[in-house]
């Protein structure tokens, strides 16, 4: 007798944890992911229009005036672990963990009127809709658009090394997405990312180091929704509800969340050509991003 009541036990003890997770787990786990979202996109803005100089030059008066176009790719790491644990209560294996979040954008930067300094614009759109390649049934589409201005303290004559503090502004805005096998989920998010920053370089012959630090303030928001079809609930061993789908919101204010950024790395000038290599560190949220750029320069 004791036998079978220990076996019944055991059974509805292994049956609660075959079917343990509900829908509102699935939405915690899809706003957790919203705010992964938040965070990465305020930190990728600021990888754009990176410039090995910490101030260009005079456009007016100078000769000869100084200005730059390019174009410029970044890479920004992009957390995918709590979308990763939600499509796993239905079953569903071989989501990454992680991302590379691209940016690839068109920038420009003048200097200044008289005084020691210089502005920046950058814009960018890019439509990965379909990355079977890279994750299968993820989706990914944004654009932004926004600059910067940097003010010289010092301007880099003689041995002294040229130093700038300056501000930024950027606009983001796009969708992430999966759908693959009765789920799917869709985060169509918003970010406008404001940040100060300080930065110092040194030019030697054709070779400019450099290092930053950036203060990055975000006021951001993802609009999240899921659905998962009936067969697909009732398939999974893990899932235990007929709740069919969820929907929400996750956001922070520009003040909710300061994020502190360091960036650095080094720039080569061939004649009228520049080509700059940087990296980046967001300590908060341990966020990285690179970036590659390659530009006529004046």
């Amino acid at each position: 007798m004791r036998k079978i009541i220990l076996s019944i036990l055991l059974a509805a003890f292994f049956a609660s944890l075959s079917s343990a997770y509900t829908g509102a787990d699935v939405n915690g786990k899809i706003d957790s992911f919203a705010n992964e979202i938040n965070l990465t996109v305020a930190a990728a803005a600021t990888q754009q229009n990176v410039y090995s100089q910490a101030w260009i030059g005079k456009l007016f008066p100078s000769a000869p005036p100084h200005f730059a176009v390019g174009i410029e790719a970044g890479a920004t790491r992009f957390n995918l672990k709590p979308l990763k644990d939600a499509v796993e209560i239905f079953g569903m294996n071989g989501a990454p963990s992680d991302l590379v979040y691209p940016t690839i954008t068109a920038n420009a930067r003048i200097g200044g009127f008289v005084l020691p300094f210089d502005i920046g614009f950058s814009a960018m759109y890019l439509d990965l809709s379909d990355m079977s390649s890279l994750a299968d049934g993820f989706g990914l589409n944004f654009f932004d658009i926004g600059g910067d201005f940097r003010y010289a303290i010092l301007k880099g004559e003689g041995l002294l090394p040229q130093v700038s503090v300056g501000f930024g502004y950027y606009y983001i805005g796009g969708k992430v997405s999966f759908k693959r096998d009765g789920l799917a989920a869709n985060l169509d998010y918003s970010s406008h990312t404001m940040f100060l920053q300080a930065q110092i370089s040194k030019t030697i012959i054709f070779f400019t180091p450099y290092l930053g630090f950036r203060g990055i303030f975000s006021n951001a928001t993802t609009n999240w929704s899921w659905a998962a079809s009936a067969s697909k609930a009732a398939s999974s061993p893990m899932y235990g509800d007929a709740v069919l789908g969820g929907a929400g919101k996750s956001s922070f204010g520009f003040f909710d969340k300061a994020m502190p950024q360091v960036y650095g790395g080094f720039g080569m000038n061939f004649s009228f050509f520049a080509l700059n290599l940087g990296a980046a560190y967001e300590f908060t949220n341990k966020i990285w991003g690179a970036d590659i750029s390659l530009r006529f320069q004046m």
